[in-house]
């Protein structure tokens, strides 16, 4: 028998699995050296948690993935410093900060006309929110793109597609991704549940907290659960690696009609599955300007 692999095609170019890239590594590290000044207030504790990352790093094969070796990495931040959540107060900055600006962005989709785009929009935008991508962003950084990002184009036959997925759908699995962004997921879940109120909404968060992405304690936190049932991947990997989840993740996940995926981490890790996924995310690194021919910040939105 002949297998056919179905390929993701996006804007005329074959999409494939997502190896790690030369460019990976110094993000990588990066991530580690910051973590490690910050947590770390000797300069010889730094140096041997980031010679360890090194040694780490020198040990990874071509074909592992960004997400897995990020939690390769992470776990030795966590080791070292002794900390289990290193970002939990950027985390919590950043809820607070966009649940204080929530009303604003219901009075938009409110007012607008389709209620449904400029939720995701505002959604879409929330991506940025990313200390794995950039370990430097400023909150006026996010407004800046946020506003950016609900001046452009979405693609009409995905967007629709995606709709009308919705609206035939008993089951609607949401794989979340970062905190702060997870405010602009709930009033798109929102959006959803109060034109399909008979859909059952999953929202799926990281097992173990890992760089910024978020933990069940953060959703709940910001009021997702008014919406979705929030359920854990199992995992401390900032992506969704089905090998590595969860049974009862899995279980949701095998039966949901659609699935939303946010972020470049559960793009990178779930873009080989033969599943009706939905991929949003905003492109923030070289990388994916090279692999999708797109620039920095634009929207990406496509189905597997």
């Amino acid at each position: 028998m002949i297998i056919k692999r179905r390929l993701l095609f996006y804007r005329g170019r074959i999409v494939n699995s997502m190896t790690l890239y030369i460019e990976c590594m110094p993000c990588l590290l990066n991530q580690a050296c910051n973590l490690a000044k910050k947590h770390l207030n000797s300069e010889d504790k730094q140096h041997i948690l980031v010679t360890t990352v090194l040694q780490e790093m020198s040990q990874i094969k071509r074909e592992s993935s960004a997400p897995l070796v990020a939690r390769k990495i992470h776990r030795l931040i966590k080791e070292y410093t002794g900390n289990n959540d290193p970002y939990r107060d950027i985390k919590n900055m950043f809820n607070k900060e966009m649940l204080a600006m929530q009303d604003n962005f219901k009075n938009i989709i409110k007012k607008s006309e389709n209620q449904f785009l400029t939720a995701l929009k505002l959604a879409t935008a929330g991506n940025i929110i990313d200390f794995g991508a950039n370990s430097r962003l400023e909150y006026d950084e996010v407004i800046n793109i946020i506003e950016q990002t609900m001046n452009k184009d979405f693609p009409d036959k995905t967007l629709n597609q995606l709709e009308n997925d919705i609206s035939n759908a008993d089951t609607l699995l949401y794989l979340g991704d970062n905190a702060g962004e997870v405010v602009l997921d709930k009033l798109f879940l929102q959006t959803i549940k109060n034109k399909y109120p008979d859909i059952e909404i999953f929202f799926a968060v990281r097992g173990q907290p890992v760089i910024n992405d978020i933990t069940k304690k953060d959703a709940e936190h910001v009021g997702i659960n008014k919406y979705a049932h929030v359920i854990e991947n199992g995992t401390d990997i900032p992506g969704t690696v089905l090998s590595e989840c969860s049974p009862e993740f899995m279980e949701i996940f095998n039966r949901a009609s659609v699935i939303i995926s946010k972020g470049q981490g559960n793009f990178e890790s779930l873009i080989d599955e033969r599943r009706n996924v939905y991929f949003v995310f905003l492109c923030k690194c070289h990388v994916f300007e090279k692999k999708l021919g797109l620039k920095r910040n634009d929207v990406v939105l496509c189905c597997q």
